[in-house]
């Protein structure tokens, strides 16, 4: 009896400790994960170079282009351009080198905010172009003025306070 008793036991302790016997945890299979992937980057410093060795010349919309309307320019100055600028240009030439963003690669399809790629594409060449080249030029003069002010304050404070 004893010896039947010690073989069971032995026998619950090897099921225990191979995992025979340990729950199982499921996962839930409704929750999913989206992995992204870097598709491309413009880095802040990469924007400032390229919006301050361009001309207005280059960003003027091309003929044929209609005047842009109001909601038109809140879309270019906004952060919906570049959300369809990562939907639409996907490994195309990059056409807003001098504004900083990432865009990323997932598993689900993108849906424009313009309605289709084709909106965008019209509103990117005929107003987004110069309208976001300017405010981002005008946002990098003032990032190269203030630095130069911070530079001369404490140069002059170097100068007046050691000589």
């Amino acid at each position: 009896m004893i010896v039947y008793f010690l073989k069971s036991t032995l026998v619950v302790l090897f099921l225990l400790k191979n995992g025979w016997a340990t729950p199982v945890l499921e996962y839930d299979k409704a929750s999913k994960y989206e992995e992204y992937i870097v598709e491309h980057e413009i880095s802040l410093i990469d924007a400032r170079n390229s919006v301050l060795n361009t001309s207005l010349q280059q960003m003027l919309p091309s003929p044929g282009c209609q005047k842009c309307s109001l909601e038109e320019k809140r879309y270019c100055l906004g952060i919906d351009l570049i959300n369809d600028h990562c939907c639409c240009d996907r490994r195309h030439h990059e056409l807003f080198p001098f504004i900083p963003h990432t865009c990323y690669f997932g598993d689900q399809l993108c849906s424009p905010i313009a309605g289709t790629c084709d909106n965008y594409y019209k509103l990117s060449i005929c107003c987004c172009k110069k309208y976001a080249f300017l405010k981002w030029k005008e946002k990098s003069s003032c990032a190269s003025l203030l630095v130069s002010k911070t530079l001369l304050c404490i140069s002059l404070y170097i100068v007046s306070n050691f000589t």
